[in-house]
């Protein structure tokens, strides 16, 4: 059965959640809203990604052709979320965000999703998967794969708990160390 995405906030000054923690932040306390991969909260949020991955060992190849460009993960053949934090004063941060792609009509690929370690271990990650899932059955996939790093063990219980099986390497990335799919 495919499920229908709930309902995702596009614009930035959309109404926001109230909170009265500064941190961490429940699952409760952000909002997963509609952007693009390249705005500044996206950009900071990646940048944070890469440096968190270059602190683990990780060599990141740049010039890797498979990359993915901000128009592959916005409508009509992606989507892109990004999750705000309401803090007590009322002002909003950007803590997480992700993205998915078409890779074939049927067929989505999850991209760089990341969770700020100041709201991990909410159940942010999964809830983010969860929303990045519905948006790939939005756009008519009913697979879903991705990759992650050989050294990403947190990520990759996560995906083995939300149902993801290991695959044989569908994409060449060089990168990663881990390959799954999962049936929408």
């Amino acid at each position: 059965m495919r499920r229908s995405r709930s309902r995702l906030r596009s614009s930035p000054s959309s109404t926001r959640r109230s909170s009265t923690k500064s941190s961490p932040a429940s699952v409760a306390d952000v909002e997963l809203r509609v952007a693009r991969s390249d705005s500044p909260e996206s950009v900071r949020l990646l940048a944070a990604y890469e440096a968190e991955l270059v602190s683990l060992g990780v060599t990141l190849n740049h010039g890797w052709a498979g990359g993915v460009t901000p128009e592959q993960l916005a409508a009509p053949q992606g989507a892109w979320l990004v999750g705000w934090r309401t803090d007590t004063g009322g002002g909003e941060e950007a803590v997480c965000c992700g993205g998915v792609r078409l890779l074939s009509p049927e067929v989505a690929e999850v991209k760089r999703m990341y969770v700020d370690p100041s709201v991990r271990g909410a159940g942010l990650a999964r809830r983010l998967l969860s929303e990045l899932e519905a948006a790939a059955v939005d756009l008519g996939a009913r697979v879903a794969r991705l990759d992650t790093g050989r050294d990403m063990a947190p990520a990759v219980g996560l995906y083995r708990r939300t149902g993801y099986v290991e695959i044989e390497d569908y994409n060449g990335n060089p990168d990663a160390g881990w390959w799954f799919e999962k049936a929408l």
